[in-house]
């Protein structure tokens, strides 16, 4: 399956991070089996005192919260090797930052499938993956640009990724995903986010990116103002 990831991303005009990502990104059928898992449980335990909005957000809340803890904890790549399936390829063939970076960005990318799960979304569709792949970029593109500009609210995210989707939604993932490379690698030049092999990822500054990306992703989706054409 690593393989046949690899060469299904192997294209020259692909970015590396979205190459690497492609290679140890969970997939959408694991996230949604798990997100069904998570809900029956939910269910279970607060239909009888909560409305299924509620417990919408409840399991969001709790996917949000994991996820950001996966990210905070998350060191340089080369110590995750015998964790994430596919890392080791991705260290030799793209080098210890970006694989680090893509690490980051499989936890945030997965979190919006699996919100998107939550919330109706039909995440094993091509098409409404490559929009979890948009959400998590623009995401990670708005915390990077929000310091002094004003908050993007969910209704200006709707529109901004519908503002992609009017063209070849994989052209789009392409486009956001050069730009979030050259975002990760500003920042590591920075020290503001220290990727590097063998540096432990700031905790903070982690886990603070993936629940603004959370945030952002729940509102999207419970919007439910957007359709896949």
């Amino acid at each position: 399956m690593t393989e046949e990831r690899y060469r299904n991303s192997d294209s020259e005009d692909t970015p590396a991070l979205l190459k690497a990502i492609e290679i140890i990104i969970a997939s959408p059928e694991t996230i949604q089996k798990d997100v069904r898992q998570m809900e029956a449980k939910y269910y279970k335990k607060y239909s009888s005192k909560m409305t299924e909005e509620q417990i919408q957000d409840k399991i969001a809340d709790h996917i949000v919260s994991n996820y950001s803890y996966y990210t905070a904890f998350t060191g340089g790549a080369t110590a995750l090797t015998g964790i994430v399936p596919g890392l080791g390829t991705v260290i030799a063939s793209v080098g210890g930052a970006t694989a680090d970076a893509a690490v980051s960005m499989k936890w945030e990318i997965e979190m919006v499938m699996a919100l998107a799960s939550v919330y109706g979304r039909d995440i094993t569709i091509e098409e409404e993956k490559r929009v979890c792949y948009l959400i998590a970029g623009l995401g990670v593109l708005n915390n990077a640009a929000k310091k002094g500009t004003a908050e993007v609210g969910s209704k200006a995210m709707v529109k901004m990724v519908q503002q992609y989707l009017k063209g070849p939604t994989l052209v789009a993932v392409k486009e956001v995903f050069k730009k979030v490379g050259l975002t990760f690698t500003r920042k590591a030049l920075e020290k503001a986010i220290p990727f590097g092999v063998g540096v432990v990822i700031g905790f903070s500054a982690n886990k603070g990116l993936t629940w603004y990306v959370g945030k952002k992703a729940r509102d999207f989706y419970k919007t439910r103002e957007f359709d896949i054409n």
